[in-house]
Parts: C-alpha cells; structure tokens; sequence
C-alpha cells in the first residue's frame, strides 16, 4: 500500500526541487530513505565497459566510503556482478533476490565494504537507465533488521517514473548551468529546444531553437501565449501531459508529465517531453511549472558534454574530441583542428572506446548519438 497523496506529494516536490538544484538531491535521497525505513540511499552510476562504478548522489553515506566505492569496491561489488546480465530499465528487485546473505557474508565487498561503512546488507534497486554499456540505479539499504518487502517495491514502483524524468532535468540543467550563469543566455546554446510554461501552459520564455521551431508553425504552434499542437487529438495530449506536470510542480499532484509526438505536414514528427520542474524560476513572482524539451529527429544534435562527463566518465578533452567525432570530423582534421599530435589523440580514442564500450568510429557516433535529454515517446 503507497503512503498517503500528502506524503507522495511531498516526495514529489523534494525530488522535483533536486532537480532544479543539485545540492537538494541529499534531501530528497533522505526523504525516500525515512519513507522506506532505509539507512542510506544513493544513486549509482555503472561503467560496464571499463569497470568503473561510481556513487553519483547519495544520503546517509560517507563521502569516504563512496570514495573506496568508487576506487576500489565497485569492480568488486557482489551485487552488480550478478543484476547485470538481469536488469534492464524499470526493473525492481530486492537484494535477497539477486544472492543470499550466506553467500555475501562470505564476500570481500561485504566484509570490508559494507559491514565496515555500516552499510545494511538489505537492499532495493530500480534501475533508471540501462545500456550496452551503462547502468544508472538508485538504490536503498538497510540493516539486518529486515529485509524490504512488497510495500517498499511498490512505493520505487511508482517513483522510479519521476526519478528518472528528474535525473535527466538534473544533467540537463547542470549542462545549462556549467554554460553560463544567466539561465535564458545558457538556454540559447544549446542545439534542442526548450520551453519553459508557468500557469495555464503559458509560455514564459523559449530558448533560441525553439522560437526557431514556433516561427515555423508547423506541428507545435504559440496560439494566445500557449503552447499547442496543430492535430487536435495530439494538442489533448499535449494539454494532459501539460496539467499533469503543472499539478504535480505544485503539489497537488502525482503524475511525471511524458514524451509526445507532434506530427509535422512535411518533415518527421517532432518528440516533445514535458516534465515537472522546480527552483526554475525567471523572476520571483513568475513560478515554472513544467519545462519542455523538443528534439527534431531531422537535425543532428550533440549530446551534451557534461553528460558524457557523467555517463561514460570522459574528460574534457576526451568530450570534446568525441564531439567533434560526432559532427563528422577525421581524426586528421581533428588534430588540426585542435593543434595536437595524431599520437595524443590515438591515446584519447582509445580512452574513449575503452570507456564507452565501443572499438570503432561508427559505433561510438552512433551510441553518442543515442544520448539525448529526452526520451522519444513509447
């Protein structure tokens, strides 16, 4: 049974401020924490490719055990080795599923990880994104006192939607934030189109590409100050997903919003996500209740670099040439580009496929291709 529409709603907001403010991730983590009975919370990022595993947020943690997590104990964490061939996103499972605790007891990570950081042996996972060569999981942990049952699925059950819609607003919004201090200039550099809506599903402000997109009146239109879709039947849609992503920025409800097509009379539909938003504010009399990202599926768009920081551990160099990549450049005309010797870059490129789990050109354009700040509609 879920806790009470006060309780979710107050989750809800905890997460959706996390969002818009990374250093509120802490507090939310916590919150979720209290709600299941947890000791800690965290949210785990995994680099099958090369071995690397990492506690991206995390509550109740110490920062030097997540720092022995992510030098020493992931690669031998009993858990991940067994769930990784298992899970696939969305997937739920408690740690007594994947291995008992006669045989973690006997294992290296517990005894000197989590038995020495006070880390409970129980444990919950959902897993917010998996790939080829990635998976990202938010995980909780208790003591021995119990281990977590159907209650506690059912309450990651019904977050793990709005998890991970706020996850991905954390990267995006962090790649925003590390462009430029002033949010509207920030928004404008970015190559996907972004549409922030307060009250009503007015627009209060659109970034450069997407007054781009409105000016073509093709698909998605202004009409009175608000966002619309030309079909009826997708402008319903548009106008749900709207109300729900507004009622729950305000706490009177439940829902994370969703993914759209918006057919055009000429080109390939536009994929619109609208979800929920917090602490996004252009004035303080103006709230944002939800933020929407548009991505036409005819243009190229990179995949931001704090992104890639993020999910495949690249360096700024290592970002940058991956990027350049992405845009169709030779690795010739990239260390001409750059002033550097073909030597440094061969060393870069074989970082890069190491850490993304790929062995040529073709196949990392094509999974770096694949990451984007939206999900196109199921």
């Amino acid at each position: 049974m879920l806790p009470t529409k006060a309780e979710l709603s107050s989750l809800l907001a905890s997460l959706y401020d996390a969002a818009g403010n990374s250093s509120l991730w802490s507090a939310f983590l916590g919150e979720l924490g209290r709600a299941t009975q947890s000791d800690q919370a965290g949210i785990l990022l995994h680099n099958l490719s090369d071995g690397n595993h990492g506690v991206s947020l995390q509550w109740g943690v110490e920062p030097s055990a997540a720092r022995s997590y992510q030098q020493y104990f992931g690669a031998r964490d009993l858990w991940i080795q067994k769930a990784a061939p298992l899970v696939h996103e969305g997937w739920l499972a408690t740690s007594q599923e994947i291995c008992s605790f006669e045989e973690l007891s006997r294992s290296e990570f517990y005894n000197d990880y989590l038995r020495a950081n006070g880390i409970g042996p129980h444990a919950l996972w959902g897993v917010l994104e998996n790939s080829r060569s990635r998976i990202v999981n938010v995980g909780l942990y208790r003591s021995l006192r119990r281990p977590y049952g159907d209650k506690d699925i059912e309450l990651l059950r019904f977050l793990a939607p709005h998890i991970v819609r706020a996850f991905r607003l954390h990267l995006h919004l962090s790649e925003l934030k590390a462009r430029a201090d002033n949010l509207h200039h920030a928004m404008d550099q970015v190559a996907i189109a972004i549409i922030l809506l307060g009250d009503q599903g007015r627009i209060l402000h659109t970034n450069h590409k997407a007054g781009q997109l409105l000016a073509e009146n093709d698909g998605l239109k202004m009409v009175q100050g608000r966002l619309q879709a030309e079909r009826a039947s997708e402008n319903s849609e548009l106008e749900h997903l709207f109300v729900q992503a507004q009622a729950t920025s305000r706490g009177t409800g439940l829902g994370p919003g969703g993914a759209i097509s918006i057919s055009r009379r000429l080109r390939p539909a536009l994929h619109a996500l609208i979800s929920p938003v917090r602490n996004v504010a252009l004035d303080s009399a103006t709230p944002v209740h939800a933020v929407v990202f548009v991505s036409d599926p005819s243009q190229k768009v990179r995949p931001p670099a704090v992104i890639l920081r993020a999910l495949f551990g690249l360096t700024p160099a290592e970002s940058r040439l991956a990027l350049l990549l992405c845009d169709g450049h030779t690795p010739p005309q990239i260390a001409d580009l750059i002033g550097v010797s073909t030597n440094t870059l061969k060393t870069q490129l074989t970082s890069i496929y190491r850490k993304t789990g790929t062995s040529r050109q073709s196949q990392l354009v094509r999974l770096l291709g694949s990451v984007m700040p939206i999900e196109p509609p199921k």
